[in-house]
């Protein structure tokens, strides 16, 4: 019993270690208290389904949500982002959406699966290569959204928002 103990110790240690950035990365709402990052000239990024999405997006302000297919805690944010984008179509609100995957190693086909299982298909989704829109926007962590506004000022940071807030806070910004 005692050897089974140390070779479940022994395997939670090397999980903790091997996962501890992601999990750091993960947890907490670090991303709240930072302030808001001016994107500057337009970013464009190409969605997973070869779709070119730029932010800010013309004349229209963006919700875009940070996450990963291994985060638990993404499930909700991104389930919430749907919601909201099928709110804007149905009202005809002029907003964009973007799930932005933080997790270069996932592939096309887990996220399509992923964007299907929480119920936010009509959501482009796009592979953060090079942590190039985390960095430009100063998201440090997982299950982020923010709201960039048509001149690309981010107007709204928040970690796993509601449908109802998110699309409050795009016709905050003009939408």
């Amino acid at each position: 019993m005692t050897t089974l103990l140390n070779r479940r110790a022994a395997l939670s240690l090397a999980g903790l270690l091997l996962a501890g950035p992601l999990v750091l990365t993960a947890c907490g709402n670090a991303d709240e208290d930072r302030p808001s990052a001016d994107a500057g000239s337009p970013a464009t990024v190409t969605s997973i389904d070869g779709q070119q999405i730029s932010l800010p997006a013309a004349g229209k302000p963006t919700a875009v949500f940070f996450f990963s297919v291994g985060c638990g805690e993404c499930v909700g944010g991104v389930r919430s982002l749907g919601a909201a984008a099928a709110s804007a179509d149905e009202k005809g609100t002029d907003a964009g959406f973007l799930a932005v995957d933080m997790d270069p190693r996932e592939s096309k086909e887990t996220i399509e699966g992923f964007m299907a299982y929480v119920d936010a298909k009509q959501v482009p989704a796009a592979i953060d290569e090079g942590a190039t829109l985390s960095q430009r926007f100063d998201v440090a962590a997982l299950s982020t959204l923010i709201v960039v506004d048509a001149d690309g000022k981010v107007t709204f940071r928040a970690t796993d928002p509601d449908a109802d807030t998110i699309t409050a806070e795009l016709e905050k910004a003009g939408a």
